[in-house]
């Protein structure tokens, strides 16, 4: 482990696991290299794909859909979910009468700021929930493109101010996220500080998109490694992500805009940051970039580098890998 200034940057599993190794070959082989054109790509193609609920779809092979299946069929736990609304936001809230009632994690999940839902990402936040013993609160914010930015951030930052109402203290409020969520979890805290109001104690991110320029410097060194978030040719992956940013999420922006990319941010004051980052994804100089970013501002820091995993593999519940970074998140949300 390195250590710096009051941060720490740590490169984690040195061994790839049998089912990491495998995922790998599954989702370049079966996903990444049947994806559209990024002419033809639809923000339907990634709602789609992310969508819980679908059962037959012309898009996707056998082994495409047999990963949904892997990923979206809820396993067997005894963390009580329910749908709630944090004012008008719709929130799945994962709990168990062990849990410590005065702590709670608010989490957004990932999806290009195009897909996704609260159920998406369920088995791993009951995980993360029973690992830590504590309560989750999962909303369902507005999705581009029918819903730009910052509603995104408006819904946020709604649901932490809710959370406050129903008697959190902000010192025991954690902040979670991953890709797109992972950026809503960071320009939602830095809009609070602009706001001068008091924010979460605690942040974690999974591979967050930090950068939304679409020029991070591992798109290029890293489109052909990523297993699924890339095109093999770099400069594709580019044109990809701008789609994203400039047709769908915030077009006629300035996306330099700390509250569009905070890797741009200056970082004061920052709660204790967890980023868990894969050394193959795109993503990569995102979370490089961030942790230096807020480490420049004496925040205290950690940066978890994993080998040879896919993006957000905390979802594949059954590599080692992802025990082992739920293990870790649970870890810096209890000590």
């Amino acid at each position: 482990m390195q250590k710096l200034f009051g941060i720490s940057c740590k490169l984690q599993n040195d061994i790839m696991s049998f089912q990491a190794n495998l995922l790998n070959f599954i989702l370049k082989k079966y996903v990444k290299k049947i994806q559209p054109s990024v002419e033809e790509r639809s923000y339907t193609d990634l709602r789609e794909m992310m969508d819980p609920n679908i059962k037959h779809s012309k898009n996707f092979n056998f082994v495409a859909k047999l990963i949904q299946r892997l990923l979206f069929m809820q396993k067997k736990s005894d963390i009580f979910v329910k749908n709630i609304y944090l004012k008008n936001i719709r929130t799945l809230y994962l709990t168990s009468q062990k849990f410590d009632k005065k702590k709670c994690i608010l989490y957004f999940h990932g999806g290009g700021y195009i897909a996704g839902s609260p159920e998406t990402h369920l088995n791993m936040l009951i995980s993360i929930a029973n690992k830590s013993a504590i309560s989750i609160y999962v909303i369902d914010y507005s999705l581009s493109p029918e819903h730009n930015y910052p509603q995104a951030i408006n819904d946020a930052l709604l649901s932490y101010k809710e959370l406050i109402n129903l008697g959190y203290e902000t010192k025991n409020i954690f902040m979670g996220g991953d890709s797109a969520g992972g950026n809503l979890a960071l320009v939602s805290i830095l809009k609070l500080q602009q706001l001068d109001q008091l924010i979460p104690s605690k942040l974690f991110l999974l591979s967050p998109w930090t950068d939304l320029t679409g020029n991070g410097k591992s798109i290029r060194d890293n489109s052909k490694s990523d297993p699924y978030l890339s095109y093999d040719d770099w400069k594709q992956t580019t044109l990809s992500l701008q789609k994203i940013v400039k047709e769908w999420y915030a077009p006629n922006q300035n996306h330099k805009d700390p509250l569009i990319s905070p890797v741009f941010a200056q970082y004061r004051n920052f709660p204790q940051t967890l980023i868990q980052v894969s050394d193959i994804e795109i993503l990569l100089s995102d979370s490089q970039e961030l942790h230096s970013k807020i480490s420049e501002g004496n925040n205290d820091v950690r940066l978890s580098i994993y080998k040879n995993l896919p993006h957000v593999w905390q979802i594949f519940g059954f590599l080692p890998e992802s025990k082992a970074a739920i293990n870790e998140i649970s870890d810096f949300l209890k000590n």
